[in-house]
């Protein structure tokens, strides 16, 4: 991977890390965990505000990269990247906010959903790593997506199954 790629993907870790803050503060408010409707309420709120993110991301993405850095290849490989990575932007609720309520409203299962929330990282790090070496950058980047939709259902199923 050469330098311009880095620095794009470096550039997309922050972007994620501020579209993320506020499902962050909500994640430790634990009086939305108190029901499944007031956790739904919040599921709610942080879809919309990420929907609203995600709409700024892919409008102003150029601007926003050219902040950082005046590389036009490097804002163009930023761009290119946060386009396929910001895929599944706006549904990050689910991503933070179901593993947070199936950990604090089942105490019985918190070793299962703390190990299926890591094993999440676990899978995407290989993944990503085995698909850049075999694939490409592209088809790494489309695998992050794959795999978080493949754990949002998972955590659907196990949020339904939740008295």
């Amino acid at each position: 991977m050469n330098e311009i790629k880095i620095i794009g993907l470096f550039l997309n870790l922050i972007l994620y890390i501020i579209i993320i803050l506020p499902i962050i503060i909500l994640v430790f408010n634990k009086q939305i965990y108190r029901n499944k409707k007031t956790l739904i309420k919040s599921l709610v709120f942080v879809t919309i505000l990420e929907i609203l993110f995600s709409f700024i991301i892919y409008a102003l993405a150029e601007k926003i990269f050219s902040i950082f850095t005046q590389s036009s290849g490097i804002i163009n490989y930023a761009v290119y990247a946060s386009k396929i990575i910001f895929i599944t932007s706006s549904l990050y609720g689910i991503k933070f906010l179901l593993p947070a309520y199936l950990f604090y409203s089942l105490p019985s299962e918190r070793k299962k959903t703390t190990i299926l929330f890591l094993s999440k990282i676990v899978v995407n790090i290989i993944s990503i790593l085995i698909c850049q070496i075999l694939f490409g950058t592209k088809i790494a980047l489309y695998s992050i997506c794959i795999y978080d939709f493949i754990y949002y259902i998972i955590y659907l199923i196990l949020f339904i199954k939740v008295p």
